[in-house]
């Protein structure tokens, strides 16, 4: 029953996932480069002047697990999700690298930064097939805010099905230093 459950929730995020990079206008050799998801009423303008709060959360994207003793490597397709926490206030996304396993920048997947209304959120998506990262890819999230507000939450869904097994986890973003 366990593993039911979970190959159908492998089955459903693994059809989300696949389903936002259709909407994304993204297939085949497309799909190797992120797709930042967010609806427009999700967003405000960007306020001017100095932030009042700023920070940077790591996160790690597990794109690659190696398994079975080192004999079997797979791949998951992967989803960074960044919420705003605050009720009343903007969170400003600055900017989201994706890096791969040795620290290296693979892309940035914002060209200007985004503000993000209350408790409104944005994602990026990860194909499956993208094995950029390796097995210890991440995102940097920096971010700031014209007003104190609580940290956003940050967090990484990454979905695999190899044959009929469906693997799915969970990895939380932590603050950093932001220089």
């Amino acid at each position: 029953m366990r593993r039911a459950v979970m190959l159908a929730f492998a089955a459903i995020v693994g059809g989300l996932v696949g389903g936002l990079a259709l909407l994304a206008g993204t297939s085949g050799a497309a799909a190797a480069e992120q797709t930042v998801m967010i609806v427009p009423d999700a967003t405000a303008p960007v306020p001017a002047g100095t932030p009042a709060a700023r920070g940077r959360i790591l996160v790690p994207l597990h794109s690659t697990v190696i398994a079975g003793g080192g004999r079997t490597r797979l791949n998951f397709s992967g989803l960074l999700s960044i919420h705003n926490a605050s009720e009343r206030h903007l969170l400003v996304v600055d900017a989201i690298e994706y890096r791969d396993q040795a620290g290296r920048l693979i892309e940035r997947s914002l060209d200007k930064p985004v503000a993000l209304k209350p408790f409104a959120s944005l994602q990026v998506v990860i194909a499956q097939e993208d094995v950029r990262g390796g097995i210890g890819a991440s995102f940097l999230v920096d971010w700031s805010s014209p007003e104190a507000i609580d940290e956003p939450v940050v967090e990484a869904v990454m979905v695999a099905v190899h044959g009929t097994q469906g693997y799915s986890f969970v990895s939380t973003g932590r603050r950093i230093a932001r220089p």
